[in-house]
């Protein structure tokens, strides 16, 4: 039941409106631009070493190599965190994200008063288009500002037993094509490759190719895809005119630092990534040395566009790095995060200066490389008596200092349920404040950081008792963790244990008071248990919290049963469908509570339309199934029924069919559903009640005991299924 998605991306479809009330969208065209295209390319987790024109041997870039000799290459841009969602709030929005505000992946909002360089283009009549690859990018999290396009739909199955929701760079590719088809005028167009974030499992030939270096061959799958995208605008006779930039949200650890990933540290194998520019006004075959921070491409592209700047960055346009002669203003630093750590564990943040010379880290034990004779950053040269180093230090904790002065408060927007559902995922639920504070330096305790993701694979797995011993485990040595707590919390609910469900609930609300997604949860687990008034009083809490919690929403629908009305509970629908209602996950959630509340002809009226707009979600056929034989129309729910495919075989759905005829005394219908179910779950709980119930009006008592023997009560609520998906790591 812990839902969240921001408004601003979708509108309430007709079928929904006419059911539960109306809203309204207004789309304004804008005047189109005469200036250059600009295509913007980011390769999710691309090291620059793995890149050909960056030197690397055995890997295959050709397309970006390309690039490279046709344009400029910058050979020291530095990321500004290694996860994805800060990284590309900073790529769209030229600050760094103590300003920008976005800290962590999944759990921050891009504020709408942040100035994005889609808004300049569209305000500059460009037409403005962007084909995310993954759901950690998803619209919820604010980037579709200023995109008359934001293409974040997401496949309904995992790419992975791990929960990885992505779309592969093939597909991406084909959208990118299939929308710059559509447009004829100037176009700012972003296209975002995940394939090269774990895990690794590119397609032939490039599987084969490099079956020794999985990372290696996504990244030449991508490279291949990136060719297409770019021969589909020379094919079209408009890449002469197109600046293209391609540059990468972060690196991968690959084992340097003892991280084979990317998150909890900030050093170069995991922030020195990528950036070229090619196209109108770039001169060819030119290389910049210095140290680029990766945000200051926003205000380089709006300059080679001859777009009006943003109003407020924390760097400079890069074009003086290129040009001979110039100054070169606020380049040769960067500015580089992990609060990942912080927000998860408790740990304590870092934050990081990237010069020319040096990198240092701040850190609760501090750290200082000299970044011409140690690359790799494995000499630390603190504590240090060098007059030249000790400046170094101070420099760099007054930058870190200012920035952080001035900067946005830290506070997290809790994003839930069905854009959780679909993002790669490791765990990370912080929706606001932080876990306990330990102290614990990251890179003495990152590898713990792991156990989240193991657990998580394991129970996505369904290896229950292997991941519900591996999440005890972890909370030993990290008891302030909120995630793991809120990991137990999701296993014991889909394994139907909510007695063992609330107090790691309950833990994962106390950790994080603000949280309005955690005391969602534990309002689920209340309505698990069939305690409906300390349910609604935590959905109340969670509402106080973030007034824009659609699961909240739907959850106070519930109230009709305790002391509310019908009324209230559809004002409280129209609210989630008003934040959430582009997703099928809050549409179906709606429907269902109509449905428990007696409300069938809404709840019908709900499913009709979600069938019509989300086709691949099976689920809401067997619902109209289901509602159809409460009508007694049985043509329509068998045809309904046969529409759902294997969503016609859920264990829940079945028996709520199976109760539907019951109830219709049509027990010819009702009894092969539930006997069904016990081939297959001799101890499903809900389904021996009420057979054995139809059983006794039958007059088989002797059978209807046995059933109901050791079964425990029923609870007064049946609640929505909770889903067990996790935020993600990127």
């Amino acid at each position: 039941m812990h839902f969240r998605v921001l408004a601003g991306s979708g509108c309430v479809a007709p079928g929904i409106a006419l059911a539960l009330g109306s809203l309204g969208c207004n789309l304004i065209a804008a005047d189109r631009a005469t200036g250059p295209n600009v295509l913007l390319v980011t390769i999710d987790t691309l090291r620059a070493d793995r890149v050909g024109a960056y030197g690397a041997r055995e890997v295959e870039t050709p397309t970006l190599d390309a690039l490279a000799a046709r344009g400029v290459l910058f050979e020291r841009a530095i990321a500004s965190a290694p996860l994805t969602l800060p990284s590309h709030a900073s790529l769209l929005t030229g600050q760094y994200p103590p300003t920008h505000g976005v800290r962590h992946n999944a759990i921050f909002v891009l504020p709408q008063g942040v100035e994005t360089i889609a808004e300049r283009f569209h305000d500059a009549g460009y037409a403005t288009g962007a084909m995310v690859g993954a759901a950690v990018l998803d619209t919820g999290f604010g980037l579709g500002q200023g995109f008359d396009v934001y293409d974040s739909n997401m496949p309904t199955e995992r790419a992975s037993a791990a929960g990885f929701f992505e779309i592969p760079a093939l597909e991406v590719t084909n959208r990118a094509l299939a929308w710059l088809a559509r447009e004829e005028g100037p176009f700012f167009l972003w296209v975002h490759y995940y394939d090269a974030h774990a895990k690794w499992r590119a397609p032939e030939p490039f599987h084969s190719r490099f079956a020794k270096h999985p990372y290696d061959g996504e990244v030449a799958y991508v490279d291949h895809e990136l060719g297409r995208l770019l021969a589909g605008l020379a094919e079209n006779n408009r890449l002469a005119n197109t600046v293209v930039a391609v540059t990468a949200d972060h690196g991968e650890g690959l084992g340097e630092h003892g991280e084979e990933s990317h998150t909890y540290l900030i050093y170069d194998s995991v922030l020195h990534v990528p950036l070229i520019l090619a196209g109108p006004g770039l001169p060819a075959g030119k290389r910049v040395g210095r140290v680029a921070p990766n945000p200051a491409l926003a205000p380089t592209l709006l300059a080679l566009a001859e777009v009006p700047p943003l109003s407020r960055t924390d760097v400079a346009d890069l074009a003086p790095l290129w040009r001979d002669g110039a100054e070169p203003g606020a380049a040769g630093e960067a500015y580089a995060e992990g609060l990942a750590g912080q927000l998860d564990h408790g740990w304590a943040p870092i934050h990081a200066i990237r010069t020319d010379a040096f990198q240092y880290i701040r850190a609760p034990r501090a750290e200082l490389y000299d970044a011409v004779s140690d690359p790799h950053q494995l000499r630390n040269l603190l504590p240090s008596e060098s007059a030249g180093q000790l400046a170094a230090v101070r420099t760099a904790e007054a930058r870190i200092d200012a920035l952080l002065k001035r900067g946005t408060t830290l506070g997290s927007a809790p994003v839930g349920a069905e854009t959780r559902a679909q993002i790669e995922a490791l765990g990370y639920v912080v929706p606001d404040g932080t876990a306990v504070a330990t102290g614990a330096d990251p890179k003495d305790v990152h590898r713990l950081g792991g156990v989240a993701f193991d657990a998580l694979s394991l129970m996505f797995a369904k290896r229950y008792e292997d991941a519900e011993k591996l999440a005890l485990r972890g909370l030993e040595v990290m008891p302030g963790s909120s995630q793991l707590h809120d990991i137990l919390a999701r296993l014991y609910i889909e394994t139907r244990q909510p007695k063992e469900a609330m107090p790691h609930a309950l833990a994962a609300a106390q950790l994080n008071p603000r949280a309005a997604d955690f005391r969602a949860q534990v309002a689920h687990v209340h309505l698990l248990q069939g305690d409906l008034a300390s349910a609604i009083a935590a959905f109340e809490e969670a509402l106080r919290l973030d007034p824009t919690h659609a699961g909240a929403h739907v959850g106070m629908m519930w109230r009709a049963k305790l002391d509310g009305s019908i009324e209230e509970a559809i004002a409280h629908a129209e609210q989630a469908l008003a934040i959430a209602g582009e997703h099928a996950f809050i549409v179906e959630r709606v429907g269902e509570v109509l449905e428990s509340l007696g409300e069938y002809a809404r709840a019908q009226a709900v499913y009709l339309d979600g069938a019509k707009r989300h086709p691949q979600q099976l689920a809401f056929h067997m619902r109209l199934a289901i509602q159809y034989a409460r009508f007694g129309d049985d043509a329509k729910a068998t045809a309904e029924r046969e529409a759902a495919g294997e969503k016609a075989k859920d264990v829940n759905l079945r028996n709520r069919l199976g109760i539907v005829y019951a109830a219709r005394k049509e027990f010819a219908r009702a009894e092969p559903i539930f006997r069904g179910i016990l081939a297959e779950r001799p101890g499903e709980p809900s389904t021996r009640r009420f057979l054995a119930r139809m059983l006794r009006e039958t007059g088989h008592t002797a059978e209807a005991d046995a059933l109901v023997e050791g079964v425990a009560p029923a609870a007064e609520v049946l609640p929505p299924e909770s889903p067990t998906e996790i935020q993600p790591r990127g």
